[in-house]
């Protein structure tokens, strides 16, 4: 072969071991540690060999008989303990959990002959985790695939207390705005910074373990006010494993000619998913091990014009040459494409006669990271990464999906570039169509669509590198530093009258972080105590003298700022454990605040300023909680919390701008609030026993000056609002739910046992779960007709609302080894099919009546009127999902 060929064909590979060879982003990895003794004497054995099965990993004990090992990955292993002279001891099932140390102690039984034999003993996992110094909700792949509606993050954090899903369809985590929860999947960021969400799917059924931490997040993490979400993918073990599951899903769909929910039947809504791991075929002996897994998604509302397809797909290769040397590679893509139901537009025109007229959307993300870490002994390991993640959508109507907005019909333009052509007028006209007795109700009829098109893409190549070094057996110490550098892209088009709004911009916008933190694992107490870093520029120049004739620009200056933590858990008993934390957390406003009409265009009817110089939002956060196990099986954890938040984005109002008589707003950090609040829950744990539950109560008061950046500018667009001025008090925001509770009961029955039904056996391997959630009623502001604010902000309180969820499944073993198995399910969304009522009109506070009667004197009878009125009214998006029942069957090898 030609050298030359050779070089072009190993340099790529060659370049990227070098890259791994030199990890660490977000932690993907736990500690394990624990004493081994003789049984007999009580006395330390020193010298014995602990290994973890599958993860390559091995130590000694010391002169006291304690171990740690550290960088274990995520997930369930079995830990071996072997010393001359006594019996080889394995305990299996041990759970590794994330950021996490898992005691495991053994006690040794010395003989006089070495035995070829072990003691097999089945671990039972802590009941109270001593080291957590911080509130964390952890769902492991075994508690995940007993739940029902373990169909998306969101659906799956919602049962935790603190966690609600506001009327702006938002996930809020304990009186947080949205866009406050910073989401990682292997370690890695995937932040979509243009709306601060999750930039692409995350597959519940290739978890290992998903964490939401709600308070006292450590310093490596950022980028986050309310929670950190930490999503964790299987590895591959020593032997072939899968599985395959699909369901079909029925519900209620909504008809928009009456305005009623239908019965029960099939929808379009389906799924199709696997996984499959194992050592890679004839490398077994080499230690590398794969894990992959896929989704076909096809999720088709109840709702009209509301669907999506999506395709996702992730493949982990992990690789161990040497004994201290480990690469890791990651690679997951997500594409999707459906489309948007609303009942009425930002003008209140609704398109229910006319669906085709509403939006479309198309999506896809990928995800690249290839990371390795080298352990210098068994005390220091190193770690660097390298990932590159990139996110990007479009929304354009249906038909002109695949279309610039500039090769839409209907556009042109004039000598001078300006637009000059008929999209507004023949989809949004402002001249009423007399002839069209639909438009003069609310209704557009014809072939009208919203004349919006809008793609964004962000963009990003990361590197990682840090260290952890257990100090000695108490203490931990860990260092990281990240650099990111972002490509981001924004086309926005919105034809809504002869002067249609429009911006396109890019920029090269750069984060950077540093972090030390500190953990001390003592017998009486455990500290965790850090300092993180951040830095960022956001690479742009902006108009600062909007509307002049010679405008001045500046360049954005760069932010940074620090960020201590510290968090403390001191065991009272055996059974009682205390912790306090207290944090400053920064997060970096979303793009869409800092890069909008930059360039100061202030023609539009309503123009709105970004900012670049805004600085990082703020959040102060103390807690003090309690973890009790009361006897055996029952546990009772208390949480107290309070926040300060300074510094949020909103908008404020500026007249004269350039001189003249124009106005506009800008975005500014003026907003503010505080959150207090208690969680209560109660685990009855499963022991020996079948039955397991919990039952968690949260009780929050959020107040503050604003729910939402885009609040005030909203309010400044009426021109009847009497709330032409921020207010100078805080009030209840949008997402103060005061109670929620949630109950959850699982009942598991094994393989071997047996019962009788009425004189019928009754095989074993079955079991059900049950959800329940209570929430009390959102806030919101009654305004008369004319939008006039009537009392108090936020006076108003919707319903309560309250929902049960449901999931059987039975398993059916096949083979010689109970690892195969086929599951039968039927899982049931709102049980008991109630429709909480989650929006209100604000003039009358029912959700079918906008106290605002159709246009009279319109040619069609009373009859027809009263009902289109009714259909006007009556949005299905005021009320929650009906119920969803979906039957599949899922099979494990």
């Amino acid at each position: 072969m030609d050298k030359r060929l050779l070089f072009k064909l190993a340099a790529p590979l060659v370049f990227c071991l070098l890259l791994t060879s030199l990890n660490v982003f977000a932690g993907v990895t736990g500690k394990i540690s624990g004493v081994v003794e003789n049984t007999s004497t009580g006395e330390p054995v020193v010298g014995a060999t602990v290994k973890v099965v599958g993860a390559n990993l091995a130590t000694t004990t010391d002169e006291d008989g304690e171990y740690f090992i550290i960088g274990v990955p995520v997930g369930k292993y079995d830990v071996v303990v072997s010393h001359v002279g006594y019996e080889m001891v394995q305990k299996e099932g041990v759970r590794v959990l994330l950021d996490l140390t898992t005691p495991v102690d053994f006690t040794l039984q010395q003989v006089a002959v070495e035995l070829k034999r072990e003691v097999v003993v089945i671990a039972s996992n802590p009941v109270i985790q001593k080291d957590l110094t911080e509130s964390k909700v952890i769902f492991t792949s075994d508690r995940l695939k007993n739940m029902p509606n373990v169909i998306s993050v969101q659906s799956i954090l919602t049962n935790y207390p603190g966690v609600l899903v506001g009327r702006d369809n938002n996930l809020h985590v304990r009186g947080g705005r949205a866009g406050q929860i910073s989401y990682y999947y292997d370690g890695f960021s995937i932040q979509d910074p243009f709306v601060a969400n999750a930039g692409m799917r995350i597959m519940p059924n290739a978890l290992e373990e998903l964490t939401l931490t709600s308070g006292g997040f450590t310093a490596e993490y950022g980028e986050a006010l309310s929670g950190v979400v930490s999503a964790v993918t299987r590895e591959g073990g020593s032997s072939y494993r899968g599985k395959i599951r699909m369901y079909e899903a029925y519900g209620h769909p909504y008809n928009v000619n009456n305005g009623s929910w239908g019965k029960l039947t099939q929808l379009d809504n389906r799924s199709l998913s696997f996984n499959l791991s194992g050592p890679l075929p004839g490398l077994q002996s080499k230690r590398y091990t794969f894990f992959t897994a896929g989704e076909y998604l096809r999720n088709n509302s109840y709702l009209p014009h509301n669907w999506n397809i999506s395709y996702t797909g992730t493949a982990k290769l992990s690789m161990q040459p040497m004994p201290n040397f480990k690469l890791k590679s990651n690679f997951t893509y997500y594409k999707a494409d459906g489309a948007f139901y609303t009942h009425r537009d930002n003008n209140n025109r609704s398109y229910d006669f006319n669906l085709d007229g509403l939006p479309m959307f198309e999506s896809d993300a990928y995800l690249f990271g290839i990371s390795g870490n080298y352990s210098v002994s068994d005390r220091i390991i190193t770690q660097v990464s390298f990932n590159r993640f990139s996110t990007k959508i479009k929304q354009a109507p249906e038909g002109l999906l695949d279309l610039h907005w500039s090769e839409w019909p209907g556009y042109s333009e004039d000598e001078n570039g300006v637009y000059d052509g008929t999209i507004h007028e023949d989809n949004y006209g402002n001249t009423p169509h007399y002839d069209d007795e639909y438009w003069m109700t609310g209704f557009i009829n014809g072939d009208d669509y919203i004349p919006r098109y809008n793609y964004r893409e962000s963009k990003y190549n990361s590197f990682n590198a840090s260290i952890i070094d257990q100090f000695d057996k108490h203490n931990q110490i860990k260092a990281g530093f990240e650099y990111r550098k972002y490509d981001i892209f924004w086309d926005d088009k919105q034809f809504y009258n002869t002067n249609p709004y429009g911006e396109v911009y890019s920029s090269k916008p750069t984060y950077a972080s540093f972090y030390i933190q500190d953990k001390l694992e003592y017998e009486d107490y455990i500290v965790n105590f850090g300092l993180r870093f951040d830095y960022r520029d956001a690479d742009i120049s902006y108009n600062t003298t909007p509307g002049e004739e010679d405008p001045i620009y500046k360049e954005a200056d760069s932010k940074s700022n620090l960020s201590p933590r510290f968090g403390i858990s001191f065991p009272v008993s055996e059974k009682t454990v205390m912790h306090f934390n207290y944090g400053v957390y920064y997060q970096v406003p979303r793009y869409t605040y800092l890069y909008t009409n930059l360039q100061g265009d202030i023609s539009s009817g309503l123009p709105l300023l970004g900012n670049p110089d805004l600085e990082p939002e703020r959040t102060i956060s103390y807690e003090l909680g309690l973890d009790h196990l009361i006897g055996q099986d029952l546990r009772l954890d208390v949480t107290a919390f309070y926040k300060d938040i300074e510094d949020l984005v909103t908008t404020r109002y500026y007249s004269n701008v350039g001189g003249g008589t124009s106005m506009a707003t800008q975005f500014v950090n003026a907003d503010y609030g505080s959150v207090q609040g208690f969680d209560i829950a109660l685990d009855k744990l499963p022991g020996s026993g079948y039955l397991s539950a919990s039952l968690s109560y949260s009780y929050m008061i959020a107040t503050g000056n604003g729910s939402d950046a885009y609040e005030a500018y909203t309010t400044y667009l009426n021109p009847a609002a009497t709330d032409t001025l921020p207010p100078v008090t805080e009030y209840y925001l949008d997402f103060d739910q005061r109670h929620t509770v949630t109950a959850v009961l699982d009942y598991r029955v094994p393989l071997e046992w047996s019962g009788n039904f009425f004189g019928l056996k009754v095989p074993g391997a079955w079991g059900f779960n049950v959800v329940g959630n209570y929430g009390s009623g959102l806030p919101y502001t009654k305004t008369d007709v004319s939008g006039v604010r009537l009392g108090e902000r936020n006076e108003g309180r919707l319903p309560a609302n309250y929902t049960v969820d449901f999931r059987f499944n039975k398993d059916f073993y096949f083979g010689r080894q109970n690892s195969n198995f086929l599951t039968f399910f039927v899982e049931v969304d709102n049980l008991f099919n109630r429709l909480n009522v989650i929006n209100v009109y604000p003039i009358t506070g029912e959700p079918d009546d906008d106290n605002n009667a159709v246009s009279a004197g319109l040619t069609l009878d009373q009859a027809k009127l009263d009902q289109l009125d009714y259909l006007y009214d009556h949005d299905p998006l005021n009320y929650s999902a009906p119920r969803t029942v979906r039957t599949g069957l899922e099979l494990n090898f």
